[in-house]
C-alpha cells in the first residue's frame, strides 16, 4: 500500500516555484562573467541594493586571496563582519550574509586544491574561481560529506573528462562528486564507473522523467548513487518507458518463497545478479526493492530502498521514489510499494548517499521538499545558523556590544579599490549602525529565522539541542521551538518532530516541566504506537533516574503492553520492567507480565526457524518458559517451547 508522505499541494507549489518561479536559480545556465565586468544590477540582483557593494567586494577578496594562510586570515575577517552585520539588526535582510557564507566556504575548501602538490588540483582551483555558479553549488554540496577531499577528487575527475557538461549540469556534477555508491545487495557483474554513469544522465539522446539539469543536487544524489551497468539501465529504461506508475515494478520480481519458508538458497544466487535475472527467477523483499529502485533511477527518477520492521519483528524492505505529474501541479514521494499495511511498518530508514548513514524515510521526504524551496530561502537558513553559531561562541562568557567596525573596514577597502571601477555597486553605509548586542536572545532569533526559512534544515535543530546541553539557550525559550515543531511537522512528519522533541526534553532542568512536556507529546503523538512507546520509555527513564521506580515500572509496563505491535519498543520496555521487578524481588508479577505479553503476540506462520526466532512471540515465549521452570512448572514451560 502506498501513502503520500507530504502534502501534495504544498510540495507541488514549492516544486513549481523551484523549477519555474522567479526566485529559482537557473542551475543549468552558463557561469556568469567576473562581477568586475558586469553591472551590479545583473550580478547581484538577489542582494539588497544598499548592500550590493559588500557582495561585490567579497567576490574580489576571494579572487585576490590564495592558499590556506591568506584564506584563513580572510575567513577570520569575514566572521567578524558577519557578527557586525547581526549587530546591525537586519535579521529580515539576509542577502549580505549569504554572500559572506559563500566567501567563507571558498576560504574553507579552496585551499584543499590551492595548496595541493599536484598541478591538476591547483588548476581546478583556478577553474572553479572562473566558474562562480559551479563553485557555489559544489562547495554547498560538500558541506554534507564527511570527506571533502574525496569529493574534490571525484569532481576533478568529472571536470577533467567533461568540463562543458559540468558547466551545463552543475547540480548533477555536485551530486556525483558528493554521493557514495549505494550498497548493492550482491556484487555487480559489470558495474559502471562514475564517469559512465554521469555520461548516461547527460546524454542528450536519452529521455528522462525529470530533467537532470533542473534537479537540485540533494535529489540528484538519489540518481548518482547507482552503479549498475549502462546495459541494464538501457534495458530497464526501454522496458518501462511507458510505465507511469512505478510502484508495481516492485512486484514484477516474483517472491522466492522457498528461501522464506525453508531457508534454501535464493534462486538468484545461482545466477549473475542483474535486473534481467531478478525478473526471471525472483527474489525476496530486498531484491524486489533493489529492482524497483534501479528501474526508477534508470528512468531518471530519484529513488531509494527503505528498510524497517513491522509487528512480526522481522526486517523488511520496500522502496520510495519521487513523482510529479506532467503539469507540475501534483507531486509527492511514494510511501513505498511493498510497505504492507497489515504489518504496520510505522517507520522506515533510508541510506543518505552523502554520508552513508541512515535517516528516517520521513526525513528524506522533508529534506526532499526543502530542496524544492527557492534556493535563496535554503541559503538564508544556512547563513542564519552559521551566524548563530558565531554569536553563541562570542557571547559564551558575556554579552558583547554590537560593533559595525569590521563592516566599515570593508567599506573603506571597497571605496579605495573597487568603487571607481565601471559597473561597480554604489557604496551605501547608511545601514551600518549598531542596534542590538551579541547575546543569547540574538542567537535564539537567528535560529528562529533559520527555521522560518527552511524547517527541514536539521542543523538548526541540532544547534538548539547543542545550545541547551551547554545551557546557552534559556529553557523557557524552548516553547517557541516546540510550537513550531508541533504546528508545522506534528501532523505531516510526526516521527521526525517527535524525535526532535525527545532530544530536547532531557535538556530541561525542571523535572515537572520535563514531565508535562512528555505528557504533551503523548497527547499529540499517542495515536502512533511506535511514537507513544518512545515517549513512554523516555518518561520511564526520567522517573527511574529520579529514583521513582514505581512510576518508572508503570511506564515500562504500559509501553510493553500498549506497543506490542512494535517489537523494538515492546521488547526493551519489557526488559526494563523486568530489571525493576527482579530488583524488587517480585517473581509473580514478572511471570504474570510475560504471560500477558506472550498472549498478546502471535506466531509468525510460514517463516523459517531462523527468521521466527527473531519475533516477539518467540522471545517472549522463551522468557516465559524460563520463568515457569524457575517456578517449578516445567511441564507448562515445555508446552510453550513446543509451540514456538
Amino acid at each position: 500500500m502506498q501513502r503520500p508522505l507530504i502534502s501534495r499541494t504544498v510540495l507541488a507549489v514549492v516544486l513549481w516555484v523551484a523549477v519555474a518561479g522567479p526566485y529559482a536559480r537557473p542551475a543549468w545556465s552558463a557561469p556568469k562573467p567576473s562581477p568586475k565586468a558586469v553591472s551590479d544590477d545583473k550580478t547581484y540582483s538577489d542582494v539588497a541594493k544598499e548592500e550590493r557593494w559588500v557582495a561585490h567586494l567579497l567576490d574580489d577578496e576571494v579572487e585576490r586571496a590564495g592558499g590556506a594562510k591568506q584564506r584563513e586570515a580572510l575567513a577570520k575577517r569575514l566572521s567578524k563582519a558577519a557578527l557586525a552585520w547581526a549587530g546591525c539588526g537586519r535579521l529580515d535582510q539576509l542577502s549580505t550574509p549569504v554572500a559572506l557564507l559563500h566567501a567563507l566556504r571558498d576560504c574553507k575548501y579552496l585551499p584543499l586544491l590551492e595548496d595541493a602538490r599536484d598541478e591538476a588540483s591547483r588548476d581546478l582551483a583556478t577553474w572553479l574561481l572562473a566558474h562562480r555558479e559551479v563553485r557555489r553549488v559544489l562547495l554547498r554540496a560538500m558541506e554534507d560529506v564527511p570527506s571533502p577531499k574525496k569529493a574534490l577528487e571525484a569532481f576533478r575527475e568529472l571536470q577533467a573528462a567533461h568540463p562543458d557538461k559540468v558547466v551545463e549540469y552543475p547540480d548533477l556534477a555536485a551530486a556525483f562528486a558528493t554521493a557514495r555508491p549505494m550498497r548493492d545487495v550482491e556484487p555487480l557483474v559489470t558495474p559502471a564507473t562514475m564517469l559512465e554513469s554521469f555520461q548516461y544522465y547527460t546524454d542528450p539522446k536519452r529521455k528522462f522523467r525529470f530533467s537532470p539539469r533542473k534537479l537540485p543536487f540533494e535529489l540528484s544524489r538519489y540518481l548518482a548513487d547507482t552503479r549498475i551497468s549502462i546495459e541494464e539501465r538501457t534495458w530497464a529504461a526501454q522496458r518501462y518507458a511507458r510505465t507511469r506508475n512505478l510502484g508495481p515494478t516492485y512486484f514484477d520480481v516474483k517472491y522466492d518463497h522457498g528461501f522464506y519458508r525453508d531457508n534454501t538458497p535464493k534462486k538468484i544466487s545461482e545466477l549473475p545478479y542483474t535486473l534481467q535475472n531478478l525478473l526471471k527467477v525472483g527474489g525476496v523483499c530486498i531484491d524486489q526493492a533493489y529492482y524497483a529502485c534501479q528501474v526508477a533511477k534508470s528512468l531518471g527518477v530519484p529513488s531509494a530502498i527503505v528498510t524497517g520492521k513491522g509487528i512480526s519483528g522481522m526486517g523488511h524492505a520496500w522502496f520510495t521514489y519521487f513523482q510529479m505529474n506532467p503539469a507540475a501541479t501534483d507531486a509527492s514521494w511514494s510511501g513505498g510499494a511493498g510497505r504492507y499495511s497489515s504489518q504496520l511498518y510505522f517507520t522506515g530508514q533510508v541510506t543518505d548517499p552523502a554520508t552513508g548513514e541512515g535517516i528516517l524515510d520521513s526525513e528524506l521526504v522533508l529534506l526532499g521538499s526543502a530542496t524544492l524551496l527557492p534556493l535563496r530561502r535554503r541559503e538564508e537558513a544556512e547563513t542564519a545558523v552559521l551566524i548563530a553559531k558565531l554569536a553563541a561562541e562570542a557571547c559564551a562568557d558575556a554579552n558583547v556590544p554590537a560593533d559595525p567596525t569590521p563592516l566599515k573596514d570593508l567599506a573603506a577597502d571597497y571605496e579605495k579599490r573597487l568603487a571607481p571601477q565601471p559597473g561597480a555597486a554604489k557604496l551605501d553605509v547608511s545601514w551600518l549602525r549598531a542596534k542590538r548586542a551579541i547575546d543569547r536572545s540574538l542567537v535564539e532569533d537567528l535560529v528562529g529565522v533559520a527555521i522560518q526559512r527552511n524547517l527541514a534544515y536539521t542543523p538548526s535543530w541540532e544547534l538548539i539541542i547543542e545550545l541547551r546541553k551547554a545551557d546557552r539557550l534559556p529553557a523557557q525559550g524552548l516553547d517557541r521551538f516546540f510550537n513550531v515543531l508541533i504546528s508545522k511537522t506534528g501532523m505531516s512528519f510526526p516521527e521526525l518532530s517527535c524525535q526532535m522533541i525527545m532530544q530536547l526534553v532531557p535538556t530541561i532542568p525542571d523535572a515537572a516541566k520535563r514531565e508535562s512536556t512528555y505528557k504533551r507529546a503523548l497527547a499529540l503523538y499517542g495515536m502512533r504506537p511506535d511514537l507513544r512507546g518512545n515517549i513512554l520509555l523516555a518518561l520511564g527513564g526520567d522517573y527511574q533516574k529520579a529514583g521513582d521506580d514505581k512510576k518508572a515500572l508503570q511506564m515500562y509496563q504500559v509501553a510493553a503492553l500498549q506497543c506490542i505491535q512494535v517489537p523494538d519498543i515492546a521488547i526493551p520496555a519489557a526488559e526494563k520492567a523486568e530489571e525493576i521487578l527482579l530488583a524488587q524481588d517480585q517473581p509473580k508479577v514478572l511471570l504474570k507480565m510475560y504471560y500477558t505479553l506472550f498472549g498478546s503476540t502471535r506466531k509468525e506462520m510460514g517463516a523459517s526457524d531462523e527468521l521466527r526466532k527473531r519475533t516477539p512471540n518467540y522471545k517472549f515465549g522463551l522468557r516465559l518458559a524460563e520463568l515457569l521452570r524457575a517456578a517449578g512448572k516445567g511441564d507448562m514451560a515445555d508446552k510453550i517451547v513446543g509451540g514456538l
